[in-house]
């Protein structure tokens, strides 16, 4: 009888313990809902670009060179940025939200034109072009809904890139009968265009969580110049006459990210 009274004196004891505790625990733990805060993301990219546009002649007028160098181009790459965001997280689970970001990039594609005039070069190098992505920043707002740790946003917003467009031109030579590079031409732009994306995220607790992104970037009409491009190579000096290049791209940036994201303030 004495070890059965002592056992429930000890179960009394707990309840009473555990009854204390709880409502105290309750009042200093974080709120594990909630995502409102400034935050800040390192990630990784992996990304893809398309090219589609249109090559004229310095002066915007039609040539079948300069044409045969229209964009047509495809490339991918990689590359590591930094974001940084704030969002408000409203009673029923509505997440809204801004953020920017920087990632600098390692893209680049060549295409290759071809001399089709049927001289003793056909078929060989006429001129190539090397694409690049050096890096993409992005503005954007997010429109999000969050339930415990988990977390789905949809986005959008501007975007900036740095693009690069090198022109190699090609001489032919007679002895052997062949094509080599004489010089480039660089030209750098920065289009200002507009983004979008999808993206989700796992708290994995107070302070940390895993976040996936595609975002995907446009940029309209792209401009480039090549003073400096000939017409095409012929026999004797080498070079047909100075054409000039007037290029204008519409160059698409899709991009799949992984990041690591700290918030501050514990996502209270």
């Amino acid at each position: 009888m004495k070890k059965t009274s002592t056992r429930l004196e000890g179960a009394t004891l707990l309840a009473a313990l555990t009854l204390g505790v709880t409502p105290a625990f309750a009042e200093t733990s974080p709120d594990p809902g909630t995502w409102s805060g400034p935050y800040l993301s390192a990630f990784a990219v992996g990304a893809s670009s398309e090219v589609r546009g249109t090559s004229t002649r310095g002066d915007g007028s039609f040539s079948s060179n300069a044409n045969d160098e229209s964009a047509h181009d495809s490339f991918r790459g990689a590359g590591a940025g930094v974001l940084l965001g704030y969002q408000r997280h409203y009673p029923g689970g509505i997440i809204l939200g801004v953020e920017a970001d920087w990632a600098g990039l390692r893209e680049e594609g060549r295409q290759d034109t071809l001399v089709n005039s049927g001289n003793a070069w056909n078929g060989m190098l006429q001129a190539s072009i090397v694409r690049e992505a050096q890096w993409l920043s992005t503005a954007r707002v997010r429109l999000g809904y969050g339930t415990g740790p988990f977390m789905v946003s949809l986005t959008g917003g501007l975007a900036l890139a740095s693009l690069v467009e090198t022109r190699t031109q090609y001489e032919g030579l007679n002895a052997p009968t062949q094509t080599v590079p004489r010089f480039s031409d660089r030209d750098h732009a920065y289009p200002i265009g507009w983004s979008w994306g999808v993206s989700g995220a796992w708290r994995m607790n107070d302070a940390w969580s895993l976040r996936v992104d595609y975002l995907q970037a446009h940029f309209d009409q792209v401009g480039f110049g090549f003073p400096d491009a000939r017409g095409g190579v012929v026999s004797g000096s080498g070079f047909a006459s100075v054409q000039g290049r007037s290029v204008s791209n519409d160059v698409r940036v899709d991009m799949l990210r992984l990041g690591l994201t700290y918030s501050f303030g514990n996502m209270r």
